[in-house]
């Protein structure tokens, strides 16, 4: 089993091979005996309430979505926030563009649950028409989706949390300090992917809409 400080050393060292800045003071992240990762079928119902979501954004008729959610039981998994923007009618700008991000955030679940083999470098965002082919059809029935997906060891999960720390740092630290880059990392993907996967690692014990990315 892989220590804490095994896995930011490994970590570090691949930064450093990247030419990625790191920050030899951030602590190590959780061990394995003490993180509680999401159960799959979890994980698999948050990334089906966020798509819905977006499907809304993009213009798709809540009127469907909304008996949908409700009578497959998914508006239970639903957050108090996406609750309220659902029942408000209508969403702000920045609650689309907020929404519109998190499609980064679907696809870190997606990786955790074996559908994607490799998270690769923040630098693009990722591809949309890839996240449709992965889930089930508009409107369609999902519990063979739920019953299908896995997730991955915990270890394998923790390597890349540890991962994910330490890009926030770099990136957060180049944007506040306008400090340029050997690879161009995008804040706001990491952002999303922090939030993720600090979510399907119970980071804080916190729900959806109070998860941290502290770095």
């Amino acid at each position: 089993m892989k220590t804490p400080i095994e896995r930011k050393l490994e970590n570090e060292k691949f930064l450093n091979e990247q030419g990625i800045l790191i920050n030899e003071n951030l602590p190590t992240i959780e061990n394995e005996e003490e993180t509680i990762i999401r159960p799959a079928g979890e994980i698999a119902r948050r990334i089906l309430i966020i798509c819905y979501l977006n499907m809304i954004v993009e213009g798709v008729d809540r009127n469907e979505i909304i008996p949908f959610l409700k009578e497959s039981k998914l508006w239970s998994y639903c957050s108090p926030n996406e609750i309220q923007m659902l029942e408000r009618g209508g969403f702000s700008n920045q609650e689309k563009i907020d929404l519109s991000w998190q499609s980064e955030a679907v696809w870190v679940m997606l990786w955790a649950l074996h559908k994607i083999d490799k998270l690769e470098l923040p630098v693009e965002q990722c591809e949309v028409a890839k996240i449709v082919e992965l889930i089930p059809d508009y409107l369609e029935p999902f519990e063979g989706f739920i019953q299908s997906v896995e997730i991955r060891d915990t270890s394998d999960i923790l390597d890349q949390s540890d991962l994910i720390y330490r890009l926030h740092w770099a990136t957060r630290h180049a944007y506040l300090n306008n400090v340029a880059l050997d690879i161009d990392l995008d804040l706001s993907i990491i952002q999303e992917w922090h939030y993720a996967i600090n979510w399907i690692t119970s980071y804080g014990d916190l729900d959806w809409d109070d998860v941290t990315t502290d770095t």
